[in-house]
């Protein structure tokens, strides 16, 4: 169970139209930033309207949705309390929900489905319990993904056509254009990762649930190219 972190600041912006500077205890409740202060309603901030976040050793910037910003300072208790709202934040959400083909082969060789999606079953296992946004993009790497998928896709025109080279030419350059939008899915998201990784703090749990929408995508893709693929290989 992950422990409480309440921070003693200093709380300076504007949110919702209204200006801040007062002092106030910080805490982050389930997916929420809890700001109390005296003899006044705490306020609750989802961590989904907060768009990033910048921090020093006892300073904390939380930017929020509609440009709004909170600049939190004086305690060093802030600095373990902005990594939980990262973590919490862009904690990796399963991509691999309502995929229709990834649990059963459906007639085709079990062992050509099982290759076809490995290697998007060890990028999505690649990040697992990784919340810090510019890894996870380095993890789960387009340019690697792409050489995988190509790599599963030789193998099963092996398997399909064992000792016959143009025979598995053939189905090489039958699963390929089947996998088309795959590629193209990839490459998505890989653009969406640069977009990340050479963004700005301010933008970058913003920037993060983009790229987080590319790779949904990506799985997406393959699930879809594997109905044409299995027909192929029947």
């Amino acid at each position: 169970m992950t422990s409480v972190i309440t921070a003693q600041a200093r709380v300076v912006g504007i949110v919702r139209g209204r200006e801040i500077d007062t002092s106030a205890s910080v805490t982050i409740d389930q997916d929420t930033l809890v700001v109390a202060w005296q003899d006044a309603t705490p306020w609750r901030l989802s961590l989904s309207g907060i768009e990033g976040i910048a921090g020093g050793p006892s300073s904390l910037t939380v930017y929020l949705v509609s440009n709004d910003v909170l600049e939190l300072s004086g305690d060093e208790q802030l600095r373990p309390l902005g990594l939980q709202l990262l973590d919490r934040a862009c904690a990796m959400p399963e991509v691999t929900r309502g995929l229709k083909s990834l649990g059963a082969s459906r007639g085709t060789p079990v062992a050509a489905h099982d290759r076809w999606f490995a290697p998007l079953l060890a990028a999505r296992r690649s990040v697992e319990g990784v919340s810090d946004p510019a890894r996870q993009v380095m993890l789960l790497d387009a340019a690697t993904l792409a050489k995988e998928i190509e790599r599963a896709i030789r193998e099963i025109a092996v398997t399909r056509a064992p000792g016959d080279a143009a025979e598995q030419r053939a189905v090489e350059a039958a699963l390929e254009e089947e996998a088309e939008a795959v590629f193209t899915a990839i490459a998505m998201m890989g653009l969406a990762g640069d977009a990340l990784r050479g963004g700005a703090l301010d933008t970058r749990i913003a920037d993060w649930r983009q790229w987080v929408e590319t790779v949904r995508g990506v799985f997406a893709a393959a699930d879809d190219a594997w109905t044409g693929i299995a027909a192929e290989l029947r």
